[in-house]
C-alpha cells in the first residue's frame, strides 16, 4: 500500500473525531489504560506489603537481639528437641523464677547433631529477659537479622515495574497530545501472553518515508486490513495503533 501524504491517508480510514482537533490534543485515561493501571497497581502494593513486612520483622529481631544482649539472662535447660520439617526447628522449655518457659527457633544444620547431647546434658542455653522471659532465644546462635533476598528482589521488581509503566504511559501520552494521524496496514496479528492482540503494521509518514510499528490493539486484524496510527512528527518510528493503551483524545 502506497500513501502519499497523511491527509489521503485520514480519507480511507474513519478517523476518530477527537483526533482531528488541533495539537496538542487533549486526552484522557482510556479502559484499556484504566484497567492496567489498576492491575499493576494491586500487583505493587501486594510486593510493596512484602517487602514493608519482611522489613519490620527484620528490624523487630534486631530490637530483640539488642535488648537480649544489654539485659538478657542466660538459663540452662535439658528439654529440647529438634521438630518440623527435616528438623529445622528447635523447641525448647526452660524454668525461671518458678514458672516454665517456652521458646521455639531456627535450628541451623551445624547444631542438629548437638540436639540429643542437649537433652542428656542439660547443656541447652537460653537467653532470656527477666522482665518477659516469653522473649527469649537459644543463646549460641543467632537468627538471620538481614532482610530476605525476595525483599531485594521484590524491590528490583517494582523498581523496573514502575519504570517501564511510566515509560509507557509517557509515550501514549505524547503520542495522544502530538502524534500525526496516517493509515497504516497490517503485516502481523498474534495473541500475547496476556491475552492482548498485537499488530505489527506498515505505513508511510508525512515525508512519505515507509515505516514499520508494532503494538496492542483491541482486537484482532486481518493481514492487509488497514488502521488508523498516529506516530511522532518529529521521530516517525516512534508509533501505535490508535486506539492508544493508555490515553486517547478527547473533545
Amino acid at each position: 500500500m502506497a500513501l502519499t501524504d497523511d491527509n489521503k491517508a485520514e480519507d480511507r480510514i474513519n478517523v476518530p473525531v477527537a483526533l482531528q482537533q488541533e495539537l496538542p490534543r487533549k486526552v484522557r485515561l482510556g479502559s484499556r489504560g484504566i484497567y492496567y493501571l489498576c492491575v499493576n497497581l494491586i500487583f505493587a502494593a501486594f510486593l510493596v506489603t512484602f517487602v514493608v513486612m519482611d522489613v519490620i520483622s527484620a528490624e523487630k529481631i534486631k530490637r530483640t537481639y539488642q535488648e537480649l544482649t544489654r539485659d538478657g539472662l542466660i538459663v540452662s535447660t535439658a528439654d529440647v528437641r529438634a521438630v518440623g520439617p527435616h528438623s529445622a526447628t528447635v523447641d525448647y522449655t526452660f524454668m525461671y523464677d518458678g514458672n516454665q518457659y517456652q521458646g521455639e527457633a531456627f535450628l541451623p544444620h551445624r547444631y542438629l547433631d548437638k540436639v540429643p547431647g542437649y537433652s542428656k546434658s542439660g547443656g541447652f542455653r537460653v537467653k532470656f529477659l527477666p522482665r518477659d522471659p516469653s522473649i527469649n532465644h537459644p543463646n549460641d546462635w543467632r537468627d538471620d537479622e538481614s532482610y530476605s533476598i525476595l525483599s531485594y528482589i521484590f524491590t528490583a521488581i517494582v523498581a523496573a515495574q514502575v519504570a517501564i509503566f511510566v515509560g509507557m504511559m509517557s509515550r501514549d501520552w505524547r503520542l495522544a497530545r502530538k502524534g500525526m494521524v496516517t493509515v497504516g496496514r497490517v503485516t502481523g496479528c498474534r495473541r500475547g501472553r496476556n491475552g492482548g492482540i498485537y499488530l505489527k503494521y506498515e505505513f508511510r509518514d508525512a515525508d512519505d518515508i515507509p515505516t514499520q510499528g508494532r503494538g496492542e490493539y483491541p482486537n484482532s486484524k486481518e493481514l492487509g486490513s488497514q488502521i488508523c496510527v498516529v506516530y511522532l512528527p518529529e521521530e516517525s518510528s516512534k508509533s501505535r495503533p490508535y486506539p492508544l493503551v493508555f490515553f486517547v483524545a478527547r473533545k
